[in-house]
């Protein structure tokens, strides 16, 4: 995204690794359609205020906006609100992290969701930002890698920002093992995201791997890769388990892992971006 109202350049960088849960993106778009429903009791008036949301979303991940059109006796057709309770549930589906977050802002502006109660849902979901609102207008508050390692991470949620600052301390230290321990948490942390459901989140990615291969966009190719880094976690020295032995990963290897799976986070999720985009 080359234009942002409420991101600033240097945080642009530092949300590149922030990952927003579909858990979350759903809990959000309830919240919404419960509001309009319980301030726009008027079908068409509730249509009009979907349109204009939906529009918003639409212009930022880069759509064409969608003219909602009566019929010759100022009525919609069925079609019309079909086809925006879909386009509605979609809405916050869509943007990727950033896009997500200057949508959002958008909508606090307007007064569709309040602050307080945003920034309690950002904490549970684990992620490393806040809204504020100034004088002028809405602005994002990042919080810097220092501050979040301050804080115990969860084991729910993790914050992917987070293990991947983890993963390059750890080449920065020569602590091999914990880097690739590093690398498969975060390769987890992204399966359980990408799954979105309940019932994978307490499990380990072995367990579940065959459900994110299906729902995943990466290649199969790419997907044996991060299987197989789960599988070495599990049984390299310091890496799953305590030993007496050093790890036998060279730093070459070391470096090829870091870089790769910083990679296969960004491709994932833009793909995935993508392929909401298309819907």
């Amino acid at each position: 995204m080359k234009f942002t109202m409420y991101v600033s350049e240097e945080d642009k960088e530092n949300l590149e690794y922030e990952v927003i849960s579909r858990d979350l993106r759903s809990h959000l778009t309830r919240i919404l359609d419960r509001d309009l429903s319980r301030f726009f009791e008027d079908g068409r008036t509730r249509l009009m205020w979907q349109n204009r949301l939906i529009n918003i979303s639409r212009g930022i991940v880069g759509k064409a906006i969608y003219v909602l059109k009566s019929d010759d006796f100022g009525e919609y057709q069925p079609a019309e609100y079909a086809w925006h309770n879909g386009e509605f549930g979609l809405m916050l589906l869509r943007p990727n992290t950033l896009e997500f977050v200057e949508l959002i802002c958008s909508l606090v502006e307007g007064e569709f969701l309040t602050i307080d109660e945003l920034n309690l849902l950002f904490e549970k979901d684990g992620l490393s930002f806040t809204i504020e609102q100034t004088e002028e207008s809405v602005k994002v508050q990042v919080a810097s890698i220092e501050d979040l390692e301050t804080k115990e991470i969860s084991e729910e949620h993790p914050n992917i920002r987070v293990l991947v600052k983890r993963m390059n301390d750890a080449l920065e230290a020569e602590d091999y093992g914990g880097l690739l321990h590093a690398s498969a948490s975060v390769f987890e942390t992204m399966a359980k995201d990408i799954v979105g459901i309940p019932g994978v989140q307490n499990q380990t990615l072995g367990s579940f791997f065959k459900r994110y291969r299906k729902d995943s966009t990466l290649p199969s190719e790419i997907l044996d890769y991060i299987l197989g880094i789960y599988d070495a976690r599990n049984v390299t020295p310091l890496a799953g388990h305590g030993s007496t032995k050093p790890p036998e990963i060279t730093r070459e290897q070391a470096i090829a892992l870091a870089e790769l799976t910083k990679a296969f986070v960004r491709i994932e999720y833009l793909l995935t971006a993508e392929a909401r985009k298309m819907a």
